[in-house]
């Protein structure tokens, strides 16, 4: 008897690497559609950020809200807004450390 392909874990782990691609996806348009030159190290960073934050937004919204579609748009809105977001939090972090 073989083992079945998908358990029940799978359509969810699927559902979250969808949505941190799309993050990814969104992020990238946004870099390659930009005017502004970006160093590799640049893009590289900002493109983890994103699917970073498209996968932790994608596990928080998850089971919020009862239709996949909009899980997926928040989650891509995430990855879309999130290096500014990280930087402007890192920002605000570090200067209340210097009190």
């Amino acid at each position: 008897m073989e083992p079945p392909l998908l358990n029940s874990n799978t359509p969810a782990i699927l559902d979250l690497f969808l949505g941190a691609s799309i993050g990814v996806v969104s992020f990238m348009v946004r870099v390659l559609t930009s005017t502004e030159q970006h160093t590799a190290g640049y893009v590289i960073r900002r493109t983890a950020i994103a699917g970073m934050t498209s996968l932790l937004v994608g596990l928080a919204v998850g089971s919020y809200f009862s239709n996949v579609g909009m899980s997926y748009a928040a989650s891509g809105m995430a990855g879309y807004a999130s290096p500014e977001l990280i930087e402007a939090l890192l920002k605000k972090i570090k200067a209340s450390g210097k009190g």
